[in-house]
């Protein structure tokens, strides 16, 4: 693993990505998870009442389909497993539910806790609950299997939401500001910081529209954020340290 090569007491250093293009985005959306299936952009959005499972188009922000969830439910991350099922998280419910690439519901998995953001590393899931621990999950009943305390300069970083797994890091929106956390999967140190305070500048900065949305296109190493009722998604330069190392495994979902 490329992050195993890190050492735990490098400092965290801070950069400011250059912003390379911007796509029009759903202001209304609440936006809680984001993830690529191949070139298909998915989007999980919250709210009770209003959390939804939304196919985007990249280039329009037009939402193409998209699936309500039960009223009771407040939609959290996303992620794309191997075998092509979408794995969207609920908040305080402790419910995760399974479904197709096509949007069926396929099976619901309990776990412990809440659940905030959710990435895949190629063998396991991986869930925030807004605390400094990520756990790792299976991804055949959702069990638990291992926990990382995520950590700058020996301090514990909370509020860890939204997560992407992108060249064997853990890349993590820390709710409430505009800066992403890289984080080293096997030690939990953040190696480097993103800040994005410049995007977006006509979006207030409150918990209602906080930074929240990574979004990685792992053939063409393409890296894109947004925001909870951000008016635009941003493809952002990806950090140096990404494009040095092999692109991420990359599978096209069959059609079926």
């Amino acid at each position: 693993m490329a992050a195993s090569l890190i050492a735990a007491a490098e400092p965290a250093v801070m950069t400011r990505p250059a912003v390379l293009a911007s796509f029009p985005h759903d202001r209304e959306a609440f936006t809680q998870g984001l993830v690529f299936q191949g070139r298909q952009l998915l989007e999980s959005t919250g709210q009770r009442g209003r959390s939804e499972l939304r196919w985007v188009d990249l280039e329009s922000g037009r939402v193409e389909r998209r699936i309500a969830l039960a009223p009771q439910l407040f939609g959290e991350g996303l992620a794309v497993t191997n075998d092509h099922r979408l794995v969207q998280l609920s908040w305080q419910a402790g419910l995760a539910l399974v479904w197709s690439r096509q949007g069926r519901l396929l099976t619901q998995w309990r776990y412990a806790g809440e659940g905030w953001g959710l990435t895949f590393d190629g063998k396991h899931l991986i869930r925030s609950d807004g605390s400094p621990v990520l756990t790792w999950h299976d991804t055949r009943h959702f069990a638990p299997l291992r926990q990382v305390r995520v950590t700058d300069k020996g301090r514990p970083v909370h509020n860890l939401n939204e997560l992407e797994w992108i060249q064997g890091y853990v890349l993590a929106n820390v709710w409430q500001t505009r800066r992403i956390a890289m984080i080293d999967p096997t030690s939990g140190t953040v190696v480097e910081w993103l800040d994005l305070s410049q995007l977006d500048a006509d979006t207030p900065a409150q918990p209602g529209s906080t930074l929240n949305g990574i979004a990685w296109l792992a053939r063409e190493q393409r890296l894109f954020v947004t925001g909870k009722r951000w008016g635009r998604l941003y493809e952002i330069e990806p950090p140096t340290r990404l494009l040095s190392l092999p692109p991420d495994t990359v599978t096209t979902p069959p059609d079926r």
